[in-house]
């Protein structure tokens, strides 16, 4: 018997890291998982491996409200209700403050902050009107708390996020809705690869972490299992950071990896 037998979960941004990990996870568990991704292909892959009574999905840009109300509405005639969601789909940027394009910085917040309100919104509308209660979990950041060289849009957008979550909790309560957010550290996707790549900056991250490794998609998947299930009914509003304790620490120096040093 699995802990999420008989739930169904949306995952967003589901066909890579972190949500990927969750759709597998879920499924584990014995839930039902519609995916929304930018990524069409990703979601046939997923339900080739998993099952298509387990796993279904749609391309959505969660920016779009239009397509994010449309995922919502599909995931119910598909599966006959909802009850819970990973709103995890995100994008990064890197600039210093002076040189950031205004609308690279609108795209970070449209995507990190005001999607993951769009699917609150709609994932909340839901719930609301079904009566029987839920578990809503936003994928935050370490940076929503720890301040980042080069990260001004995406520091902004996750500590919106932190925000947003305490709020929508506050007002979903009284709905036996649960909202709490997970802050990882670096984990091992495609989407930090990127950095890890950098000569020496994975090792920096690993050194500030008391943990002394970077996390993995299963880590964050296990936390994410918890909170979707009747395991945590009593909590809320609450952005659990997972990442091998580097918080307690501080960021590695970004500039000093990512920018050539001029004279």
């Amino acid at each position: 018997m699995g802990r999420l037998d008989g739930k169904v979960a949306i995952v967003t941004g589901g066909c890579s890291g972190i949500g990927r990990q969750a759709v597998v996870s879920f499924v584990n568990e014995g839930a039902r998982v519609y995916i929304g991704d930018v990524q069409p292909e990703g979601i046939g892959a997923l339900v080739s491996e998993l099952g298509h009574n387990y796993v279904d999905g749609m391309g959505v840009d969660i920016a779009d409200e239009a397509a994010v109300e449309k995922m919502v509405e599909n995931t119910v005639r598909r599966f006959g209700r909802l009850d819970g969601a990973v709103n995890n789909a995100g994008v990064g940027g890197f600039s210093p403050i002076q040189a950031y394009p205004a609308e690279d910085f609108r795209r970070v917040v449209d995507i990190c902050l005001t999607g993951t309100f769009l699917c609150l919104k709609h994932e909340a509308k839901y719930l609301i009107g079904a009566g029987h209660g839920g578990s809503l979990v936003n994928i935050a950041s370490l940076n929503a708390t720890q301040a980042t060289e080069g990260f001004a849009a995406y520091c902004s957008a996750k500590a919106g996020v932190a925000m947003l979550t305490k709020v929508a909790a506050l007002e979903l309560g009284r709905h036996r809705i649960r909202v709490n957010a997970i802050g990882p550290g670096l984990i091992e996707t495609p989407a930090t690869e990127g950095l890890r790549s950098v000569p020496g900056l994975e090792a920096a991250f690993v050194h500030e972490a008391p943990l002394g490794r970077a996390g993995t998609p299963e880590d964050v998947a296990n936390l994410l299992v918890y909170l979707a299930s009747d395991d945590s009914t009593l909590m809320t509003g609450q952005t659990l950071y997972l990442d091998g304790g580097a918080s307690i620490n501080k960021y590695p120096p970004l500039f000093d990896f990512l920018l050539p040093r001029t004279e």
